[in-house]
């Protein structure tokens, strides 16, 4: 049996999975989980989760797993015990947090943007994610275009920051 921390959402929880022939028991403190991987695709993932046939979509994000399930979206990373964990600043990026098409883009090169106003419209999971800028400043460069397919970690727009007085 194998310890892992599990991170979903941000909420840490410590579990231990049992492996053979491509069926996981996963033990969190009195509740065991039964899983088999029937297929995996580079977008979802087919399983029997305690007898029920799930289909469940996902996208890598670095070594974070984002997945939607019963409607809900979720980003698990998984460590192994004495693994740290790596910090995380996406507040101040406009990176794509996942693969995604570009819907739809709000600003040009030049315009003033003030904090929080969106930039672009990002498809991916089949849900849109309006990406904001980080700070108040000048568009210097826009890194994508509608209809295009962006990767993640993509810096899309880069502002130049502008102090405020």
């Amino acid at each position: 049996m194998t310890e892992r921390t599990v991170s979903v959402n941000g909420l840490e929880e410590k579990v231990a999975v049992k492996s053979a022939a491509g069926e996981y028991v996963v033990t969190r403190g009195e509740r065991n989980d039964q899983i088999r991987i029937i297929r995996i695709s580079s977008d979802e993932v087919e399983l029997d989760l305690n007898g029920a046939h799930l289909l469940v979509p996902y996208v890598r994000d670095g070594s974070v797993i984002r997945f939607q399930y019963r409607g809900e979206q979720y980003g698990a990373e998984v460590s192994s015990p004495g693994q740290r964990r790596k910090a995380r600043g996406r507040d101040h990026s406009t990176a794509a947090p996942m693969p995604g098409l570009v819907i739809k883009i709000f600003v040009a090169v030049g315009e003033v943007v003030e904090k929080g106003k969106p930039l672009l419209i990002l498809e991916a999971m089949k849900m849109e994610h309006q990406i904001t800028a980080p700070y108040g400043g000048i568009v210097r460069e826009l890194h994508c275009k509608a209809g295009e397919m962006v990767q993640p970690g993509v810096e899309l727009v880069m502002i130049e920051k502008q102090e405020t007085s």
